[in-house]
């Protein structure tokens, strides 16, 4: 979803789309990146739908969302607590504490007990798309060339999400053979692109 931001109370935000304004819930932390009111703001959302309301969910990268609609295939677990958990421990982070088991961190989100923290490691330790894991592997190893492109994009006055999600769009054959000049040409078309 992509449009103007009209407002914001709590946890959600309403975001004008050609004259229709939507009311989307966000994790708390995603706040504290908006815009100023009347700015663009893109976000990848979820429609949660319910026998009495549909809801829209909001979040900055895919990677969030996937990983939202992840928690929520597991038992017990619904939107709010799916939220709660995101807050704290991002989509990224989410993936290594899942695969390296590391269920004292769950344990310590709110509404997240003792019980539910290893009911959801042993839920959704085999549900990991492998993209969310190999994504995670690249950014743990970032080459010298990606990070040089992402100080360069920093510099430039890009945050450190949009400079990873438009290198994370880079074929991975392609980060591995390019140089500098072409990988940082490559993100800000990827950048301009999704200006435009």
């Amino acid at each position: 979803m992509r449009g103007r931001l009209l407002g914001s109370e709590e946890n959600r935000l309403l975001i004008d789309v050609q004259g229709i304004g939507y009311e989307v819930t966000v994790p708390s932390s995603l706040l504290q990146r908006l815009p100023s009111l009347g700015q663009e703001v893109e976000l990848y959302t979820h429609l949660y739908v319910r026998e009495d309301s549909l809801q829209l969910y909001g979040f900055l990268s895919p990677r969030d969302r996937a990983m939202f609609r992840i928690l929520l295939g597991a038992r017990g677990i619904g939107p709010r607590v799916a939220l709660a958990i995101l807050d704290i421990i991002p989509g990224n982070e989410l993936v290594a504490v899942l695969t390296k088991g590391e269920v004292e961190v769950l344990e310590r989100i709110p509404g997240v007990g003792k019980k539910t923290a290893q009911r959801l490691f042993f839920e959704l330790r085999n549900k990991l798309p492998s993209d969310l894991q190999k994504k995670k592997e690249q950014t743990k190893g970032n080459s010298p060339v990606v990070d040089e492109v992402t100080r360069a994009l920093l510099a430039l006055g890009y945050s450190n999400k949009e400079a990873e999600s438009a290198l994370e769009k880079v074929p991975d054959d392609r980060v591995s053979t390019a140089s500098c000049e072409e990988l940082l040409r490559i993100a800000l078309r990827e950048l301009g692109r999704r200006k435009g």
